[in-house]
């Protein structure tokens, strides 16, 4: 009878990881971090936020991996590339999605407290102004998958959008999450 238990309960355990995370009308989709190397302190994590209501905004995340969870972008400054914290949020559009990919919109984690492993699955809380807190489980992606999604991810217009973040693919285009300094 336990057997029968645990075994349904892996299968449900297996399914949940498999679907997008949700909360209102906010889902979360293809949620990833690239795996550590060597002692780096920090990990990044991207995924697509997908709205099916109204006008929304990501204000914030968590995660009890790291001592510090922010959210970042990248911008143009004299002609180099500078990540910096987003202060205030990011709009997510009412309708629409935001991608948070590299080179662009991503949480950081500061200070892990292990390294990330491929295949490892590191929970990360979502916190928007009207949806509220959102679960997502972020899947650690080896090095080579991950190169892959960069090199698609940065096929993008590479001119600042008005928020100084870099690429118009990716819903970004007239967000009031203006870039601000970043907190080590």
């Amino acid at each position: 009878m336990f057997n029968r238990f645990l075994g349904i309960a892996t299968m449900v355990a297996g399914i949940a990881v498999a679907l997008p995370a949700f909360a209102g009308d906010i889902t979360i989709s293809d949620a990833w971090a690239k795996e550590s190397i060597g002692r780096v302190p920090n990990g990044a994590a991207f995924f697509v936020i997908h709205n099916d209501g109204g006008a929304d905004k990501i204000v914030g995340a968590t995660s009890d991996l790291a001592d510090r969870t922010e959210l970042h972008t990248h911008i143009m400054e004299n002609n180099v590339m500078k990540m910096r914290r987003v202060e205030g949020g990011v709009d997510v559009p009412a309708n629409g999605e935001l991608t948070f990919k590299p080179g662009s919109y991503h949480v950081m984690m500061l200070d892990l407290h292990e390294p990330l492993k491929a295949g490892q699955h590191v929970a990360l809380t979502l916190q928007f102004e009207k949806a509220g807190e959102v679960p997502v489980d972020v899947a650690v992606i080896s090095m080579s998958d991950a190169a892959s999604k960069q090199h698609g991810a940065m096929k993008m217009d590479m001119k600042p959008g008005k928020d100084g973040a870099m690429g118009k693919s990716n819903g970004m285009g007239g967000s009031s999450g203006g870039a601000g300094q970043m907190q080590n």
